[in-house]
């Protein structure tokens, strides 16, 4: 090393290091401050969220509370008059009373006339929540709040809302009223995304000063020529590592395809002459065994030549990923034997072409170790998409898993890992208390593809 190098790099480490060390404290300690003040302004709003919600039940509560005590021309005509109080109190753009009998039937609805007169007790949001049964349950035990998604009049589109139920007891009526809570996180994200700018901003500063006390040193120790050719030198190993990273990626590529594809078709064949050694003797049809093998390798020689071609599973384009991981189940249990229930939604658009060759590979990839380890008689495959997620959960009655699970456990539980990090998805490897392994898969959907919803 030369004297200027070592002079230059004498010079320059303590900048960067300083730079870092400022840079980094300055970085980490606004996070902190950003996610500590957010949290507390989203609890300001969301209390005064509340105590507004409290503000107008007490309204409705004080514009009826007469009617419903003296029940003025009979108990009909006073709930007459007081749904008609609660159907007018309207507030904001979006804002509104409902009231339900306590079996679920809908008496006032100001936004949605076609659910009054309905009977509701089994209505669910998009995320499962039984909205009508709940809310009952939280005003027979004395009012309070409940959160649901509910479309938004305004906008046609489903969010987060925030209710308050009571009960009238006397009448037997639910009494509720909801505010929408999307605003929130609006109002939080622009908060949010102002202190990351000035984050950012200050961070920048750092480095810029930094970068020019850096330029300033180089250039009185070595002059132009040595920073140019130190800036070409840089840019020659970026674009070194680069290449590197990418033969190795598609090493790792070709090597998960290989492995997720011929493996289970070569399996396949196995078990069919397993078959036709162990039943040769006493089986006539052991030609349509012998068939059987001959159509499996068919189709090895088939799929070596798709994933020379695309590495793109044909069964997902021609059927989408329902019917292909029904049609991977049928076939699964014809070979092995071992029965196989499948229960599959349509993601449709939701879902890339990436993301659902993942999920197929990795059903793939858990059928065989099935097949080769669990000694298991039956294998339970559900796929559901619900309003942000896809989850799948794949179950067997077998042996389980070791545990603990070793930490290299093998390049099939490897590839699941990576093909669900690959698209922000999370695998979690379990054992039943029954007896048995379960494979549980979460995958975010695709947000600009929004799936449709009714009301409610």
């Amino acid at each position: 090393m030369t004297f200027k190098t070592k002079l230059l790099l004498i010079t320059i480490l303590p900048l960067i290091a300083l730079s870092l060390l400022i840079g980094g404290a300055s970085y980490y300690q606004a996070r902190g401050l950003i996610a500590t003040q957010t949290q507390a302004l989203e609890a300001r709003i969301l209390a005064a969220k509340r105590q507004e919600i409290r503000n107008y039940i007490s309204l409705a509560l004080t514009a009826i509370d007469r009617i419903y005590d003296e029940e003025p021309g009979g108990r009909d005509a006073a709930q007459t008059q007081v749904k008609q109080i609660i159907n007018n109190m309207t507030f904001g753009e979006d804002g509104y009373f409902f009231v339900y009998s306590l079996d679920g039937t809908n008496l006032v609805h100001p936004k949605l006339a076609n659910l009054v007169g309905g009977q509701w007790w089994d209505l669910q949001d998009p995320e499962g929540d039984f909205v009508i049964q709940n809310l009952i349950d939280t005003a027979l035990k004395g009012g309070g709040f409940h959160e649901y998604v509910w479309h938004k009049p305004s906008t046609g589109l489903v969010e987060e809302k925030l209710a308050y139920a009571v009960i009238l007891e006397k009448w037997e009526w639910m009494l509720g009223i909801g505010l929408y809570t999307g605003d929130i996180a609006l109002e939080v994200d622009a908060i949010r995304a102002d202190f990351a700018s000035s984050i950012r901003q200050t961070v920048f500063v750092v480095f810029a000063i930094t970068l020019g006390a850096i330029t300033v040193a180089g250039t009185l120790i070595i002059g132009v020529r040595f920073s140019e050719q130190r800036f070409a030198d840089s840019k020659l190993k970026e674009l070194t590592n680069r290449i590197f990273e990418v033969q190795e990626q598609e090493r790792k590529r070709v090597s998960t395809e290989l492995h997720d594809s011929i493996s289970q078709l070569l399996i396949s064949v196995r078990y069919g002459i397993e078959m036709i050694q162990s039943e040769a003797s006493k089986t006539p049809d052991l030609r349509a065994h012998a068939d059987k093998c001959l159509r499996i390798l068919d189709s090895t020689i088939s799929e070596v030549r798709r994933i020379s071609r695309d590495l793109r599973p044909s069964v997902l384009d021609d059927m989408g990923l329902a019917t292909a991981l029904i049609s991977l189940g049928k076939e699964f249990e014809t070979q092995s034997g071992i029965r196989v229930d499948v229960s599959a939604e349509r993601c449709r658009d939701r879902l890339s072409d990436a993301a659902k060759t993942a999920v197929y590979r990795l059903v793939q990839e858990a059928m065989t170790n099935v097949a080769r380890h669990s000694g298991a008689t039956h294998v339970d495959i559900n796929l559901k998409v619900g309003f942000h997620t896809l989850n799948l959960k794949i179950e067997d009655n077998g042996c389980g898993l070791p545990s603990p699970l070793p930490v290299n456990a093998g390049l099939g539980i490897r590839n699941m890992r990576e093909r669900m990090e690959t698209h922000n998805g999370f695998l979690q490897l379990q054992n039943v208390a029954e007896g048995g392994t379960r494979i549980k898969v979460t995958m975010p959907l695709d947000k600009t593809a929004k799936k449709q919803h009714h009301d409610g």
